[in-house]
């Protein structure tokens, strides 16, 4: 039986629309190409520590066999190509502007979407939500302190 490469998508855990997102997709990955991995566990930084953390907390990232790095917007549309029912999407990506407009719009989804999920300030667990939610260490705790009076 002949294998196909694995291919490891790196995941914010902290998010609940991006563990869902990655777990549906592998849902859909019928040919068993794609690995997840929470982009914040000791793994993942030991295995990929070229990518910055900063970067691990911006974008989705999916790392091929030979090592190669997608992200972002071009890392969904190799997530699609990956995925039997996903390659008519994924190559309609490669049409003339597609991925002019992808990437703005991946972008501002990512900013976003501790906001889409329903996060806090006064819910939030980790620098990862003040982050995605814009707020500053201290305003983090200063809505802290107020929940506790």
């Amino acid at each position: 039986m002949h294998t196909l490469p694995t291919y490891t998508l790196l995941y914010d855990d902290m998010c609940q629309i991006c563990t869902a997102q990655a777990r549906g997709l592998v849902r859909y990955d019928t040919d068993h190409r794609i690995a997840l991995l929470a982009i914040g566990s000791p793994a993942a930084q030991a295995r990929y520590p070229q990518i910055a953390p900063q970067d691990a907390q911006r974008w989705m990232h999916i790392v091929g066999p030979d090592g190669h790095i997608w992200r972002g917007a071009d890392a969904v549309r190799q997530a699609l190509l990956l995925l039997p029912l996903g390659r008519a999407l994924g190559a309609l990506l490669y049409l003339p502007g597609a991925m002019r407009l992808a990437h703005p719009l991946y972008d501002w989804f990512a900013r976003n979407r501790y906001r889409f999920g329903g996060y806090t300030a006064d819910a939030c667990d980790g620098d990862a939500c003040a982050v995605h939610l814009g707020l500053n260490a201290t305003q983090k705790n200063g809505s802290e302190r107020s929940n506790h009076r």
